[in-house]
């Protein structure tokens, strides 16, 4: 069991390729807000993680007044904060603006579409697409990543089968248009955010505390795949350290350590925040809800829930519900 695919999987990541890019330089764009882009292409979703896999060429990449970088294909680069950021191919360059409804023009539900555009020059190009996933539950997470993500392609990695499945629709255009296609490279692309999250991880010279740090210790991660993998279990714990590997005394230690709050602590917010969720995302009872989240009484949750949100499940589910 690996806790980094349970946590990911928990906040519900979907991922989208939606553009395959050929840039010719010189060349220098810069994308619009995730808001607007939420607006028009995921207005349901809590969070949007841009993307982009370089597959041929090389261009920078900008966050702000973050020092250029620059990536070259194999790459994978995104953006967990959903930051405005500028593509080129010199970083000198003034950027074109991509407006929202530019980028709507250029796309067509369940279909990959092409872009040409540049000065006729070197060629880059790339795949662009996004990734939604739950605000609420992805927060503790995203919040400890760079502003921009980057990770070298290797040759088992999810970004190759993406680029071969897009190289394949050029040769059989009919592919692109089967049902199952777009489902195929939606999935495909949820791989890579594992995988850029995963090599960041794996690059760390041991942070002191949080997710990123729990993910690196082997008890606490076991705790943690543990937890995410099936939050509804009556844990105690006994149950999660003899899971873990470990006694409950070590455990709970390195817990509070890394990650600050005690195991079944952890438990009980996480479960709150899956509480929170489906009284945003679905029709169940709220005796139902509060059951999944372990609490025996509708009231007991409430007064739980209020704690930790600072509004009653009642007000949180009707804030939540589309007008």
């Amino acid at each position: 069991m690996d806790a980094l695919s349970e946590i990911l999987r928990g906040i519900r990541l979907t991922g989208t390729a939606f553009i395959d890019a050929e840039l010719s330089a010189p060349w220098s764009v810069q994308t619009p807000t995730v808001t607007d882009l939420a607006k028009r292409l995921a207005p349901h979703a809590g969070r949007i993680i841009p993307y982009h896999l370089i597959s041929e060429g090389a261009c920078t990449v900008r966050v702000g007044a973050e020092p250029a970088l620059v990536v070259e294909a194999p790459e994978v680069v995104c953006f967990p904060h959903g930051d405005v950021h500028r593509l080129a191919s010199d970083a000198e360059l003034e950027p074109e603006p991509i407006t929202t409804q530019g980028l709507i023009a250029l796309t067509r539900a369940g279909e990959i579409s092409r872009v040409k555009y540049g000065g006729g020059g070197g060629k880059t190009k790339l795949i662009c697409g996004f990734f939604t996933c739950d605000r609420a539950l992805s927060e503790r997470l995203i919040m400890q990543l760079p502003r921009a993500l980057n990770f070298r392609v290797r040759t088992d990695s999810a970004a190759m089968l993406l680029s071969g499945a897009v190289r394949d629709t050029h040769s059989r255009p009919d592919r692109a248009a089967k049902p199952g296609m777009q489902a195929v490279l939606c999935k495909v692309s949820e791989l890579l955010f594992v995988e850029a999250v995963r090599s960041h991880v794996d690059a760390l010279h041991e942070p002191s505390s949080g997710w990123l740090a729990g993910l690196k210790d082997r008890y606490v991660s076991a705790a943690l795949a543990l937890i995410h993998g099936e939050p509804g279990r009556p844990w105690t714990l006994d149950h999660l350290a003899a899971g873990s590997g470990t006694s409950r005394s070590t455990l709970a230690e390195r817990f509070i350590r890394i990650m600050g709050q005690a195991p079944m602590q952890y438990l009980w917010q996480w479960r709150l925040h899956l509480a929170a969720d489906a009284l945003a995302s679905s029709d169940r009872g709220m005796k139902k809800i509060a059951s999944d989240a372990g609490f025996g009484s509708i009231a007991a949750f409430g007064r739980a829930f209020k704690r930790e949100f600072g509004v009653s499940p009642a007000r949180w589910r009707q804030s939540s519900t589309p007008p």
